[in-house]
């Protein structure tokens, strides 16, 4: 028993080293590479990198455009290699930690993996709230200010398709609870160019997003400023809080223009 049981061991062990050994090969010069390139970078046979590459599409972990593959955010449940191996989490958290300095309130940052947003980067306040949130938390990009902002820079097939496929599930009685409503709201994001979410999350609290490097290597991702609906009003987020997100947005992508290049 032993003798077959460490053999199943050796041979899992084995499959699981040269998947990751493909996964590594991504930090090597590109975002965007071939089969030919993989099986260069990792030093494994085609046949063995096309195996491990079929797998990994199939789990959501690579993303697959034509001969190209390339990471997709999912990898950030396997310990957020995914962003900080492009540096995209170093550049976020350092420009959060300025605006919510600034501000003195909680700012954050999350990628698209429908029907959530997942959270990479957040800089906290003191201050409570009661939805616990840090850096791998997912909530429903439908009811969350990146969400929406993320969503509405889908194309428009690509969102008529996971629309068309979901049931709405309004967390508050605030929340937009008509599928019809969510499109029309959508709509108004996209032409705004930014989201104010009053307390369709959770009652007492308001939100308010921008896009961040929207759409590099099919990832969508976004950040926000969060605040208690007790201290500031919705006119106050647009006039006093949109302008330093928004700049904080363009600090973002000023950067990442050097370290993620559009492919």
């Amino acid at each position: 028993m032993q003798t077959v049981a460490a053999g199943k061991s050796s041979e899992s062990v084995q499959s699981l080293a040269r998947g990751l050994s493909v996964l590594r090969s991504f930090g090597e010069g590109s975002s965007r590479m071939t089969l030919s390139e993989l099986s260069s970078n990792s030093d494994l046979p085609r046949a063995t990198v096309r195996r491990s590459l079929i797998t990994l599409v199939e789990l959501g972990y690579v993303g697959q455009d034509e001969r190209s593959f390339f990471l997709k955010p999912k990898l950030l449940e396997l310990g957020f290699s995914y962003l900080s191996s492009l540096s995209f989490n170093d550049i976020v958290q350092k420009n959060l930690n300025i605006l919510s300095n600034e501000l003195h309130e909680s700012a954050s940052a999350s990628v698209l993996d429908f029907p959530d947003v997942i959270y990479v980067a957040r800089a906290a306040t003191s201050r409570l709230m009661t939805i616990g949130l840090s850096v791998g938390t997912k909530l429903p990009a439908l009811y969350t200010s990146m969400g929406r902002v993320m969503l509405s820079q889908l194309p428009s097939g690509t969102l008529k398709s996971y629309l068309d496929g979901i049931q709405l599930d309004p967390p508050t009685k605030n929340s937009i609870s008509i599928k019809s409503e969510m499109i029309k709201e959508l709509e108004n994001v996209k032409n705004q160019g930014y989201c104010i979410l009053d307390q369709e999350l959770e009652i007492g609290l308001r939100s308010i997003a921008a896009p961040v490097g929207s759409h590099i290597n099919d990832t969508y991702a976004a950040i926000n400023i969060s605040v208690p609906s007790s201290r500031l009003s919705l006119k106050e987020l647009e006039q006093n809080v949109l302008p330093k997100l928004l700049r904080t947005a363009e600090d973002i992508n000023r950067e990442l223009t050097s370290v993620w290049p559009n492919a």
